[in-house]
């Protein structure tokens, strides 16, 4: 009987995320995360495995058709220390409390799958800590106009605070596509497609194609059912600071930093 109900809880808790997906991982073709939504994972050392999908390369100016080819993607998670949290929608009540109301085991949440089928060059991107925030992957060749590309990663397991009323919590992924080396002054939709929030960073990108349009990974509620308190419980939204994006959504090897210039 228990089994039963955890098995319908776990159905209508994917259930009703689906609206709330659609909004970000929208049908155009987008940079998005292969699997947006997938569930609590509590097992030791749990994984999720996953890919970027780099859906097309940049415009060119005769006609905007996407035909110059991509360099390298850059990814970044929100470390959940200053993160912007909201409750609600994404742009809904502020909540004033830390990640840690809602999630129990964030803060490294990122692992590479070595892979070098389209770029031949990965490195992450870490905190002053360590934690592993984000990765980039260029180099070799290049990812050309008119295909798709696949680049691979794992999430740690995350498991949602069980006394909170978080239904699901989902994690605004920044994401830039770069098909030309330029500072940030010369970011346009030539040189770079830009899936990030706009929250007053360099990487805004406003006016750009997919302006305001990120990627997000939907973690659902599926361990431990919803507190009776919560009643239909909350949709919550983590998205990176400006500081944040600011200091860590950028390729830097070997200590130097290649972008942006």
């Amino acid at each position: 009987m228990f089994k039963l109900a955890v098995l319908n809880y776990r159905t209508f808790a994917l259930a009703g995320i689906l609206g709330l997906v659609v909004v970000w991982q929208s049908a155009h073709a987008h940079t998005r995360l292969k699997t947006p939504v997938i569930q609590e994972n509590a097992a030791n050392h749990g994984s999720n495995y996953n890919d970027v999908v780099i859906a097309h390369g940049c415009q060119n100016t005769t006609d905007g058709a996407s035909t110059i080819s991509t360099l390298g993607t850059v990814v970044v998670f929100p470390d959940g220390k200053d993160s912007i949290i909201t409750t609600g929608t994404v742009s809904g009540t502020a909540h004033t409390g830390t990640l840690s109301d809602f999630v129990t085991n964030w803060g490294n949440p990122v692992t590479i799958i070595q892979d070098g089928s389209i770029f031949s060059h990965q490195e992450y991107i870490q905190d002053s800590l360590g934690n592993k925030l984000g990765f980039w992957s260029g180099g070799g060749s290049k990812l050309k106009a008119g295909y798709r590309g696949l680049i691979p990663f794992t999430t740690a397991g995350v498991v949602i605070e069980p006394a909170s009323c978080a239904k699901n919590v989902t994690f605004i992924v920044s994401i830039v596509d770069v098909c030309e080396i330029t500072d940030s002054n010369g970011f346009s939709n030539e040189t770079v497609q830009m899936w990030t929030p706009a929250v007053g960073s360099i990487y805004d990108g406003e006016g750009l194609h997919g302006y305001d349009s990120p990627a997000t990974l939907t973690i659902a509620r599926s361990i431990a059912p919803l507190p009776s308190s919560c009643g239909e419980g909350v949709d919550v939204f983590v998205k990176p600071s400006a500081a944040q994006l600011n200091r860590d959504l950028r390729i830097i090897l070997d200590g130097a930093q290649l972008w942006p210039k």
